[in-house]
C-alpha cells in the first residue's frame, strides 16, 4: 500500500484523517475547559433556595441538596420574604435560614436582628444547599435522623419556626 502519490504528498484521505483526529483532541481539551468556568446563566443562590423550598414544601420530612454546586459572589444574599415569594406556599415566619455547614464562616452573616437575611461578604466560592420541610415542631427530629447536629437551627429566626405546628422550612448552606 502506497501513502504518497507520485509528488511524495500525502493522500487527501489520510490528511483528513489526521485532521480529525487533532480536532477531536482540541475539542476535548476545550470541554474540560468550558466544564470549569461558570457561566452567568448559572443560577443565583437565592433562586434555587426558592425552587427548592417550592418542591421540598410538599415532600415533607425529606432533605433535599442541590445536585450541582451554586456560585455565591460577594453580596448575595438569602431573604425569608424572597424564598416565602418564589416559593408561593409559605410566609417568611415559616423559613428558617442556616449558616449550615459555614457556622463558623465570618463571611456568611445576618444583616437584621431577626436573622432572616443571610449576606455572604467574601470571594466568590461554590456551595449547594439544602432544604427540609415538615411541621416546625418535627423539623429538628428530621435533622438529626440525616445526621445533622441541632446547630443548623440555633438562629434565631429557627427557634420562631421550632414552635410551629405547620409546615416550616429550614435552608441550610452546605460544603461543595
Amino acid at each position: 500500500m502506497r501513502l504518497m502519490n507520485s509528488r511524495g504528498q500525502a493522500f487527501s484521505t489520510f490528511q483528513l484523517l489526521i485532521s480529525a483526529v487533532v480536532a477531536l483532541a482540541i475539542l476535548v481539551i476545550l470541554l474540560n475547559i468550558l466544564n470549569v468556568i461558570q457561566f452567568p446563566f448559572d443560577p443565583s443562590v437565592s433562586k434555587e433556595a426558592g425552587n427548592m423550598v417550592k418542591t421540598q414544601a410538599t415532600n415533607p420530612g425529606s432533605i433535599q441538596t442541590s445536585s450541582s454546586r451554586i456560585i455565591v459572589k460577594t453580596g448575595d444574599s438569602l431573604n425569608t420574604k424572597s424564598l416565602a415569594s418564589q416559593s408561593g406556599i409559605l410566609s417568611p415566619n415559616q423559613l428558617c435560614l442556616s449558616k449550615g455547614d459555614f457556622e463558623s464562616d465570618s463571611m456568611f452573616q445576618f444583616t437584621d436582628t431577626a436573622e432572616t437575611v443571610l449576606v455572604y461578604s467574601g470571594n466568590q466560592i461554590g456551595v449547594k444547599l439544602s432544604v427540609v420541610c415538615d411541621t416546625g415542631t418535627e423539623l429538628a427530629g428530621d435533622l438529626q435522623s440525616y445526621g445533622i447536629t441541632s446547630d443548623w437551627m440555633s438562629s434565631s429566626n429557627c427557634e420562631n419556626v421550632k414552635t410551629l405546628s405547620q409546615t416550616a422550612c429550614v435552608v441550610a448552606l452546605r460544603y461543595a
